[in-house]
Parts: structure tokens; C-alpha cells; sequence
């Protein structure tokens, strides 16, 4: 029997509905098909006092170049492939509506404590193109949303941080940040296995590297102690990638771990599934790993309430 989810959790079929098939086009099909539909929301039926998927077409075309925007809507340019995908429609639909996705969680969470959506290929994608399988970088087009959009229902935002979690790490949400101008204002803290997509470090945006699961979850301990505690919203990208260097227990406790301080604290916090490839494993394990992160997030809203 599924567990019941108390909080919101975004999907659609669009996030799968690129012609290539690949993990990260087609696993959150099968994350949404174990939790049942009960517990996962339609973000595009989703009643609200805005349409989500003309918000996220808006704050995508903010957020990116204009060249890489028509790229993505039109597949008229090389930079159309960026994202290491041959480009069809399904693949604008799927990060329009991905990130369509992230900003729901983060709408929900900011008054719910935590939200989440079934999105992936994020962090790689920087302003000017895709990179690693990522496309439009939700990350960087919901912290900016969140904190420039005006005369939205979205609470009063001023500091945003980003945990970025992943095997690799996520240069190219910094770089976003930077181009964007927010990165100020947006902390991002990366726990990788290995130096992929790193970036120049600052105060602020830095990048920790492990690859055994004490020195892992130390690490995580040492993050969460040092972040900014006056943070508005936490955006946790919950990789599932750095399997096998670190072990699925040691990612479950992570993920324990960063959902019991978001909630302790008192810090709403939205989170996607990032990585999680079936080149270490199948699918089903896959799968597993990534319910792992749904579920913890639900087990710190119920200890919260004993």
C-alpha cells in the first residue's frame, strides 16, 4: 500500500514526453506510477489565481537568453541540443512544464513547509544553453521568480538557498545566479562525489566533495550548521546519483536529515529529484531511491505533529 502524502507533489505526463528516451525523460513516470495518483498533483489542473504554465513560459524567457529561448520553442539552432537530446517539441513541453512544477512546490511550500516535483535535469542548464541532460534550469528560473515577481501570491522573499545535492555539481545554476544578478541574494551550497560542472567558488556558493558515507553525511551536518538560518526557502536538489560512491542508506539518512532541520527550523522547502541514472543499477532501484526522498520529506512533517 502507498504511503499517504500530506504535502503537495507535482507531476505530469509532459515531463516524460520527449521523443528521447533517456532516464531523466522517463524515470519520473515511474516514481509517479509507484506513489499512486492520489498522492501526486497535475500541476496544470491545479486551481490557482494564475496559470502556472504561462508563469513558467514568462520566467523561463526572463531568466534565459533570447536565443536560447527561441532555441528551445522553435529547435531552429544548434544550442537546441545543448542539453544532449535531439530536440522535438516534447522537449520544450517537458521543461516548460518541469518547471512549471517547481514553481508550484515552491508556491506550496512557502505555505505548507514542504512541497516537491518530480523534476529533473535542472542544474547543469545555465542562460545560454543546456549541458549534461539539463535544459531550463528550474532552480535558477523559480529563485528568480520568487524573488522578482511582482503583484504574485507568493509571500515576501528576500534570501534563497539552494542545496544542491547531485553526484556533479551545479555550475550552471551559479552561473544563472550570477548572470541574473542574484546571486547575492541566493546561496547555493553543492555536496558532490566529483568536480563536474564546478564553478568559482565565494562565501557563498561552494563546493564540498565525498566520497564515503561518513564523510558524506558529516559533511551534510556541516552545511546545514552553517547556512544561513534567516533563509526564506530552501530549493533542494535531491540527487540520487551519487550511488554507488555512496551507499542508498546513506542517502535516505540525507535526505532525513535535510528535511528534519528544514522543518525544526522552520524553513519552507521545495525539492526536485535530481540524477539517478540506471547505469549503476535498474530501474527499480532507481525508483526506490528517489521514494526515498519523498517519503522522508513526509516523515518530518509527521514527527513535527507528535
Amino acid at each position: 500500500m502507498n504511503k499517504s502524502l500530506n504535502y503537495k507533489l507535482y507531476y505530469n505526463d509532459k515531463y516524460t514526453g520527449a521523443k528521447h528516451a533517456f532516464d531523466t525523460t522517463r524515470k519520473s513516470k515511474y516514481i509517479a506510477e509507484a506513489l499512486g495518483e492520489d498522492n501526486v498533483v497535475d500541476h496544470t489542473a491545479y486551481i490557482s489565481t494564475y496559470d502556472w504554465l504561462e508563469l513558467a513560459d514568462h520566467w523561463i524567457a526572463c531568466s534565459i537568453s533570447p536565443r536560447y529561448y527561441r532555441a528551445l520553442v522553435m529547435g531552429d539552432s544548434p544550442i537546441s541540443t545543448s542539453n544532449g537530446f535531439a530536440w522535438d517539441k516534447g522537449i520544450w513541453d517537458m521543461a516548460l512544464n518541469s518547471t512549471a512544477g517547481v514553481m508550484a512546490a515552491v508556491e506550496s511550500a512557502l505555505g505548507n513547509k514542504i512541497a516537491g516535483s518530480l523534476s529533473s535535469g535542472l542544474h547543469h542548464a545555465d542562460t545560454e544553453g543546456g549541458m549534461g541532460f539539463c535544459t531550463v534550469n528550474g532552480l535558477a528560473v523559480a529563485a528568480n521568480w520568487i524573488l522578482n515577481g511582482v503583484g504574485q501570491v507568493h509571500h515576501d522573499v528576500n534570501h534563497v538557498t539552494i542545496l544542491d545535492f547531485d553526484a556533479h555539481c551545479g555550475g550552471g545554476t551559479v552561473h544563472s545566479l550570477r548572470k541574473l544578478e542574484i546571486d547575492g541574494i541566493v546561496d547555493q551550497y553543492d555536496l558532490s562525489t566529483n568536480t563536474f560542472d564546478s564553478y568559482r567558488e565565494d562565501d557563498t556558493h561552494t563546493i564540498a566533495i565525498a566520497n564515503n558515507d561518513d564523510e558524506y553525511l558529516n559533511t551534510v551536518d556541516v552545511i546545514l550548521e552553517t547556512m544561513n538560518q534567516d533563509t526564506d526557502i530552501v530549493l533542494y536538489n535531491a540527487g540520487t546519483d551519487p550511488y554507488p560512491s555512496i551507499s542508498h542508506e546513506a542517502l535516505a539518512e540525507r535526505d532525513k536529515i535535510v528535511f528534519d532541520h528544514c522543518v525544526q527550523n522552520d524553513i519552507p522547502c521545495a525539492f526536485v529529484l535530481a540524477g539517478g541514472y540506471t547505469w549503476s543499477q535498474d530501474m527499480d532501484s532507481l525508483v526506490k531511491s528517489h521514494l526515498n526522498t519523498v517519503y522522508a520529506a513526509e516523515e518530518a512533517l509527521v514527527l513535527e505533529r507528535v
